[in-house]
């Protein structure tokens, strides 16, 4: 080949990859994102909450809820890893992800009409277990299409549109799913769910390809079981960082997962769905509060985490949410529960996104998938702890006494914040990397 035909076959592949990789590419191939997430998101601390409070008595809700969200994040633990594994070895011709993201969207449809019809609390667990199985089997898949389809050079941008995907999704599932639910729609509420996921999908797989399936790996059971292999005695920095992470996301879920309970029964007491529903409707505004403050404070903690340190940063951010979960305690008024909703909205942008940085500088570049992999394990893990000691404490104490359950979750909440924030000490940074470095 001549050079001249050298140099336009190199000009013609810049501008294929200016094309693919436009900023309209990176917002189709982070849409199923935000469908994700409005549906988790409104989900875990507006839907299942107001399920459960339709279908559990008073006294029982927090064990309940708890069982229902460890149930599900165990299936979401065990599912998601193995549905990757598994959408790197298809060998179809449409692609090795879509046909596993089709297939779990069309199963989340089905279980959402499910839920609608569950007229009880027993009816609740099969639709919401298989929920988990179907919604993780389409995001295993489709957390491989970034890898496939961006090259290394594109990924931190494209990583930029991931994350705003992941805050738009959280507001938009806390604000709308609780309105329709203030207004006695919860199965409109489900309905929306499955539009936001239907178009989402449509808008994935219309415009971002699919790489062909790869040959089959030689050991499937140990591809499938590496996450799980880690040796944390090889790896104390990264150990400490996962327990650290795991303790502060633990005081972060529970006050998401937790919060409609305690507005319900602090500021609209009694039975009957005008009440339950104005409580939800409150919920989310509570919980907008804390997403859009996140989003406003997640750059600039990053870029100033680059002067003080990564550790310095995470440690404030846990500590400055344990404060406002304490603050919830003596609230007066709904108004002072949105504005401590900024003190924790603040806390809560400053720690995953620089949490989530510190995470990657203790990542060995030859192994960064399977110990991201690892530490997805404190995020879920963190929600099941959560819920799985918060609710039966939040019962405890309520049983001893009128809403004392409350005081003792916030206490240990924001214990597991504080924690948390002291462990981060204990991890050291790579001494090639000093400027991160507290």
């Amino acid at each position: 080949m001549s050079q001249s035909s050298t140099l336009l076959s190199s000009k013609r592949e810049q501008r294929q990859i200016i094309v693919r990789f436009s900023a309209w590419r990176l917002l189709a191939l982070s849409a199923y994102w935000v469908a994700i997430n409005y549906l988790w998101q409104g989900m875990g601390a507006l839907i299942l909450p107001r399920l459960i409070v339709g279908t559990v008595p008073a006294a029982h809700r927090g064990v309940a809820l708890a069982f229902l969200s460890v149930a599900g994040a165990v299936v979401a633990i065990i599912v998601q890893p193995m549905a990757g594994a598994f959408s790197d070895r298809v060998q179809i011709r449409w692609g090795r992800r879509k046909p596993f993201m089709l297939a779990g969207t069309l199963g989340d449809l089905l279980c959402l009409v499910g839920l609608a019809l569950a007229g009880s609390y027993g009816a609740l667990i099969l639709p919401y277990c298989a929920l988990q199985i179907c919604s993780n089997t389409a995001e295993g898949a489709y957390q491989g299409l970034l890898p496939d389809q961006v090259p290394e050079r594109e990924r931190g941008r494209a990583a930029g549109y991931y994350g705003l995907a992941v805050f738009v999704g959280t507001a938009i599932g806390f604000l709308l799913t609780g309105q329709l639910i203030a207004v006695g729609h919860l199965p409109l509420a489900l309905a929306s769910a499955g539009v936001v996921l239907v178009l989402a999908l449509a808008l994935t797989l219309k415009f971002v390809p699919d790489s062909p399936a790869s040959p089959p790996l030689p050991n499937k059971r140990d591809a499938l079981l590496g996450v799980f292999s880690f040796r944390f005695r090889q790896n104390p920095d990264f150990t400490w960082l996962l327990v650290s992470r795991l303790l502060a996301l633990m005081g972060i879920t529970g006050l998401t997962d937790f919060a409609l309970l305690y507005i319900k029964a602090l500021f609209y007491p009694g039975s009957g769905s005008s009440l339950a529903n104005r409580a939800s409707g409150a919920t989310s505004v509570l919980l907008a509060v804390v997403v859009i403050c996140a989003i406003v404070v997640t750059l600039p903690a990053g870029k100033l985490s680059q002067r003080v340190g990564r550790i310095a940063i995470v440690r404030a951010a846990a500590w400055l949410g344990a404060v406002g979960t304490l603050l919830l305690i003596p609230a007066p008024s709904l108004l002072w529960v949105y504005v401590v909703g900024i003190v924790v909205g603040c806390a809560f942008g400053m720690l995953l996104s620089v949490d989530w940085a510190l995470v990657t500088d203790l990542v060995p570049p030859a192994e960064s998938g399977r110990f991201m992999g690892i530490s997805n394990l404190a995020t879920a893990g963190s929600g099941i702890l959560a819920t799985a000691i918060g609710g039966p404490l939040l019962d405890f104490g309520n049983g001893l006494h009128h809403n004392a359950g409350f005081p003792m979750l916030f206490v240990f909440l924001a214990a597991a914040l504080v924690a948390g924030g002291w462990l981060v000490g204990r991890v050291k940074i790579p001494a090639t990397r000093p400027e991160h470095a507290s």
